[in-house]
């Protein structure tokens, strides 16, 4: 047996092991424009330009399949609302960068919007809205999620086995997501979310990791007979159960498909396929916005944006 300050230091080693595992959205890019997302750990400094949501995961966590009905699950754990919002048009894809996924942490990737028009608190966009009004459409599921493959797994992954986790650790750790071309313009929100399934086998072992961040969609190509695109307006907490067939697998049992958990995709989405998904490149710091008249929108002011910090791989420091 080893001696105990022995096994002490390998406890902390394991559970700063565990910690690494963990992720939150460390910005977002819009045709090159940085916006900034939340670090949620504690003794960071995040920017006041930000147009991430707060959240309370102090260790980079999870939402469990127990609460998925819980408001946790809208925008994670205690998630809040910023002032400031990232301007983008209609058709655009916005590059979500993540500080950093594990590789074995399979599952899907998945993407929802909300529009904030007309809620409660809308004059100032989605700053003042309460979360539980928000109502949801699916734009991306990354289907196929799993894909079979020939040999070793994918980034060191479950041999051969492909999952759009995989596509995203090789992209940088990146996602691309396509605002649809028929979105009316206003302030939405972004929920952008991966579901880890290492631990899916056992009772509440799947692990969701709901990101929000606040958009201002300028207008697109909308139709004006039929009024834009037609949003499907699902609530959150209601999106998955802890026996769905995409929540309690085991991943290990030789899968020959997977059942992507929640809404179907909107009609008139259109999804980034794997072959597009490239790496993110940023090459200036973007302004957000922030709403004025629900309607109206002016620069953000209120306070200096730091510099980010743009590497070849993005560092978990």
């Amino acid at each position: 047996m080893p001696p105990p300050l022995l096994t002490t230091l390998l406890s902390l080693l394991a559970l700063a092991s565990t910690a690494l595992t963990h992720s939150h959205l460390a910005h977002i890019l819009i045709n090159g424009q940085l916006y900034h997302g939340f670090d949620p750990r504690p003794n960071q400094t995040n920017a006041p330009s930000r147009v991430g949501w707060s959240s309370a995961a102090v260790d980079d966590g999870f939402v469990t399949p127990a609460n998925y009905s819980h408001p946790d699950i809208i925008c994670h754990i205690a998630g809040a609302s910023p002032p400031a919002h990232a301007p983008v048009r209609a058709g655009d894809r916005i590059h979500v960068q993540w500080n950093g996924w594990p590789v074995g942490h399979i599952g899907p990737v998945l993407s929802y919007l909300a529009p904030c028009s007309g809620l409660v608190g809308s004059e100032t966009g989605c700053t003042g809205v309460d979360k539980t009004d928000l109502r949801w459409t699916k734009v991306d599921d990354s289907s196929p999620v799993l894909e079979f493959v020939k040999g070793a797994g994918i980034n060191g992954g479950v041999p051969g086995q492909r999952w759009a986790t995989d596509v995203l650790i090789a992209a940088n750790n990146s996602w691309q997501v396509a605002i649809p071309e028929g979105l009316a313009p206003g302030p939405y929100v972004l929920r952008h979310e991966t579901i880890a399934l290492h631990y899916a086998g056992k009772k509440d072992g799947a692990q969701n990791y709901p990101l929000c961040v606040n958009l201002w969609v300028e207008g697109g190509d909308v139709d004006s007979e039929a009024g834009g695109m037609e949003m499907d307006g699902f609530e959150a907490t209601g999106f998955y159960k802890e026996d769905d067939k995409g929540v309690f697998l085991n991943v290990t049992a030789g899968l020959k498909s997977y059942v992507v958990p929640g809404p179907t995709v909107a009609v008139g989405a259109t999804p980034v396929p794997y072959a597009a998904q490239v790496a993110s490149l940023s090459r200036v710091e973007g302004t957000p916005v922030v709403v004025t008249r629900s309607t109206e929108t002016v620069p953000f002011t209120g306070g200096a944006t730091p510099t980010a910090r743009i590497r070849g791989r993005y560092d978990r420091s």
